[in-house]
């Protein structure tokens, strides 16, 4: 009786000792968890799901302490190795905290800065646009023309058609901002013909003899320039109708008796049906303004017969040589080297003045011989000078740019007037620049 007894008691003692150790893992796996100051990790839920505590006793410490890891794949598979159920993966992946993706040290990306633009609205369409006397495109027929990739600051804008007057524009160019011009060009009206010069009374004859071939005295360039809209001159005979009427060489005659002319062939057609002592009505342009004149015919000079007109002159050709240039505005006496240049007025080689430019000292200095231009251009407002690309190219043309996008175009001249390449203009300005 008492050894059983005593079994039994050692038994129960046995067991007794089993729970306290089970109790006591238990807690000291709770303790790890209730630690107020830590979350519980990957591994304390393990050691809780492998020490025998219910995975619904960790999903209930797991919500008191929160969690400290992300619930990946391999992690989940882990959990449930150790016996975790759905509901805990569950739970788990509700407190998981969230991930915060680093910071990047790019800095944002501003959108592209719209460009800036200029809009050109001209009636009629297809006139011809230039920007600082370069030519950038025409209009469209509905009168349409963007232009886009244009400096922010001031532009000059001039369009311009034949058989109308050009229309010039300032404008001052935003950023980011598209400014818009409207041009209506004005058609050049021919204007009506002024009735004919009284002849002179019987007590004044006239001093030419009628029934001759009527003779105005004017020397078309036979070699027009490229784009002219009427005749271009190199010269008036001195004394002649044309020269006492106030024509001159590089003048262009648009029209006789409201007729227009366009090439030395039509201006002596149209002369030709008059005699010598007949009033005909003369209209041209002088470079800067259209003048209309009556002119008495004279009589033919026995030098010089209708069927042969005197030789032209080349184009270009100064009326003074390069060698005696004209006195310019503060020119310097010493230091700088001067070359005869002709300077185009913006309208394809049809109107410009020669003259000549002299470059030292700091300067550039351009005066006409004819005094419609002079410019005086200081070296260091300079953005560039070189051969253009485009315009009056079939001239050796060269443009001189300011930083302030003024933009002058010029024809080098020989001695004798013609055409030449500008090297060693552009040389010199290169030296005197520094470059």
């Amino acid at each position: 009786m008492h050894s059983r007894s005593g079994g039994k008691c050692t038994s129960g003692i046995l067991a007794l000792l089993l729970a306290l150790v089970a109790a006591t893992a238990f807690l000291s796996a709770l303790g790890i968890a209730q630690n107020a100051s830590k979350k519980l990790s990957k591994q304390d839920v393990i050691d809780l799901l492998t020490g025998d505590v219910s995975s619904a006793d960790v999903a209930q410490e797991a919500r008191k302490s929160g969690v400290s890891f992300q619930v990946t794949a391999a992690v989940e598979k882990e959990i449930r190795d150790a016996g975790g159920t759905d509901d805990l993966i569950q739970v788990l992946k509700t407190l998981a905290p969230r991930v915060t993706p680093p910071p990047t040290n790019n800095p944002p990306v501003s959108p592209p800065a719209s460009p800036t633009g200029l809009l050109i609205e001209a009636h009629p369409g297809q006139s011809q646009v230039y920007i600082d006397d370069e030519p950038v495109g025409s209009t469209s027929q509905g009168g349409r023309l963007k232009l886009t990739r244009l400096t922010p600051g001031e532009h000059r804008v001039r369009v311009s058609m034949s058989g109308y007057q050009d229309y010039e524009q300032t404008v001052n160019l935003t950023p980011g901002v598209v400014a818009t011009v409207t041009a209506t060009l004005q058609k050049i009206e021919t204007p009506s013909i002024s009735p004919p010069i009284q002849t002179p009374q019987p007590e004044q004859p006239s001093t030419v003899a009628s029934g001759q071939p009527g003779y105005l005295g004017v020397l078309p360039m036979e070699q027009q320039p490229a784009g002219a809209r009427g005749v271009v001159l190199s010269g008036a005979q001195p004394g002649g109708p044309a020269e006492q009427a106030g024509l001159k060489n590089y003048d262009t005659i648009l029209a006789v008796n409201g007729r227009q002319v366009t090439t030395p062939q039509a201006l002596r057609q149209a002369l030709s049906s008059h005699q010598a002592g007949d009033v005909v009505q003369i209209m041209w342009y002088n470079g800067s303004t259209t003048v209309t004149r009556q002119v008495r015919l004279a009589a033919w000079p026995t030098q010089a017969q209708p069927p042969n007109p005197p030789q032209v002159q080349p184009p270009f050709q100064p009326p003074v040589q390069p060698s005696q240039p004209p006195t310019l505005t503060r020119m310097p006496q010493n230091g700088f080297v001067t070359f005869a240049v002709a300077h185009d007025h913006g309208q394809s080689g049809q109107n410009y003045c020669v003259g000549v430019m002299a470059i030292g000292n700091g300067m550039i200095y351009y005066k006409s011989t004819n005094g419609v231009h002079t410019f005086e251009i200081p070296l260091n407002s300079i953005r560039e000078a070189k051969r253009n690309a485009v315009y009056l190219v079939g001239f050796g043309a060269f443009h001189i740019r300011t930083k302030k996008n003024t933009n002058f175009n010029f024809v080098a001249l020989n001695q004798q007037g013609q055409y030449q390449p500008p090297d060693a203009v552009l040389t010199a300005i290169d030296n005197a620049m520094g470059h």
